[in-house]
């Protein structure tokens, strides 16, 4: 099991399941490392669910993950 946070995007009509993971989170703000997953996600929202819709959009799966290469610059 994945460890991180969950949602649900809503993308062009599509419902994809999105699962970022905890090292995802920390990498996209290592400020922040510390705070727990929720604090983490809320946080950088925006700049996850971006990453979120670039991926889906590459590939309309059905569930995406986003871990810490893909939030490294």
């Amino acid at each position: 099991e994945t460890f991180g946070i969950s949602y649900e995007a809503h993308l062009d009509g599509h419902r994809i399941n999105c699962n970022v993971s905890q090292d995802g989170l920390q990498d996209v703000d290592p400020d922040n490392a510390a705070g727990d997953v929720e604090q983490q996600f809320l946080a950088n929202r925006s700049k996850l669910e971006d990453l979120a819709e670039r991926k889906i959009r590459a590939a309309l799966p059905t569930r995406i993950n986003i871990d810490s290469a893909d939030v490294r610059p």
